[in-house]
């Protein structure tokens, strides 16, 4: 994770997106799966039919069997789509209500519905399917009671439609349990994801982008810039006299300094600009769209306000900074040379008298 708000421009795949992702592949799937089970049992109601002499019943499975097999081709041709759970849904509720109706083949069309519970908590969660079974519930409940209902030509005896209704509402509640764990698991399962993703980019001491980060963030810039023809500016800064302050003041103080220099680096950079810590008490800024002199620039602005921490400490402590610059293009050398031209710059400052930046 690149520190502060730098994250959004630096090539990482979003773990929300990518969850989104394999979810809707999820839902695809499980359309699939629903669509499969659904002609199979249309198609034996349509034999079963057929073999009885009910020419008018198999004439219509089988006509909704040929329409269900087109939906499966036609989803698989369209690739994962967010509409395919819904239009999926939609042609099983017809298939659903036609066979509550009819009663199917010797009335047993509402045993469909064993397999509709579970396809709707699957093709749309826990809390969506749920709300779409309890509205199928209910309007099952009105075909079901509701004397001389328009169209309902099944026989069905008072016991079978209690006894139905009990079920149908037993089994969404069992499903949504199951589907609710899953869930749950499933969030915690990303959420140590990320956690591990930010512990694996991330310094501890300081919050910043660590080294190894640093690297594919650079990678992915010279990735980038090979197509884009951008430049980009690397400075390392490395604190002056850090050992001394350490053995005088304690390590304590000294990691709260590397704290306070962490700070003032991401609070004076841009959105898109990387800050790393990128050794005991070396940092690493990575500025893309940025020229040499615009890079010395921030890092003389980024010196002066390093060099100001020294009066926030009681007693005053003397902090300051030395920076190295160096600018990279499409046309420059590897990454790892221009690291190497800064960091020489870097000890030229130091050499020179510390506290200054050297960007030639």
């Amino acid at each position: 994770m690149i520190s502060g708000n730098n994250s959004q421009n630096s090539g990482f795949r979003d773990p929300v997106q990518e969850a989104h992702q394999i979810e809707l592949r999820r839902r695809v799937q499980a359309s699939g799966y629903m669509l499969i089970f659904s002609l199979a049992i249309t198609g034996a109601m349509a034999v079963i039919a057929l073999s009885g002499g009910d020419l008018w019943q198999a004439t219509t499975l089988f006509a909704v069997g040929g329409l269900i097999l087109c939906a499966y081709i036609s989803i698989n041709l369209m690739g994962p789509s967010p509409k395919t759970p819904l239009l999926v849904g939609a042609l099983l509720l017809v298939l659903y209500f036609y066979l509550l109706l009819s009663g199917g083949v010797n009335n047993t069309g509402l045993m469909w519905a064993v397999m509709l519970v579970p396809g709707f908590i699957n093709l749309y969660g826990h809390k969506h399917g749920v709300a779409a079974l309890l509205a199928i519930g209910g309007a099952t409940a009105l075909v079901l009671f509701y004397p001389n209902f328009p169209g309902l030509t099944a026989d069905y005896d008072t016991a079978y439609r209690v006894r139905f209704i009990a079920v149908f509402g037993s089994l969404t509640a069992l499903t949504a349990l199951l589907d609710s764990s899953r869930h749950q698991t499933q969030q915690l399962l990303h959420r140590l994801t990320q956690e591990l993703e930010s512990h694996a980019s991330t310094d501890a001491l300081t919050g910043l982008a660590n080294r190894r980060e640093a690297y594919r963030a650079m990678n992915e810039l010279e990735r980038r810039n090979r197509h884009l023809s951008g430049r980009y500016t690397v400075l390392i800064g490395d604190l002056d006299n850090f050992k001394t302050i350490n053995d005088t003041y304690g390590h304590a103080f000294g990691d709260r300094v590397l704290q306070d220099v962490a700070e003032v680096l991401r609070g004076n950079t841009r959105a898109g600009d990387i800050v790393a810590r990128w050794g005991g008490e070396e940092f690493l800024l990575l500025l893309p769209n940025t020229d040499l002199q615009g890079g010395g620039k921030l890092a003389e602005k980024l010196r002066g306000k390093v060099e100001a921490l020294s009066d926030q400490y009681d007693p005053p402590v003397q902090i300051s900074i030395s920076f190295g610059v160096a600018e990279g293009g499409p046309s420059s050398s590897t990454h790892g040379q221009l690291l190497a031209e800064a960091d020489a710059r870097m000890y030229r400052a130091k050499e020179g008298g510390r506290n200054q930046v050297v960007a030639l």
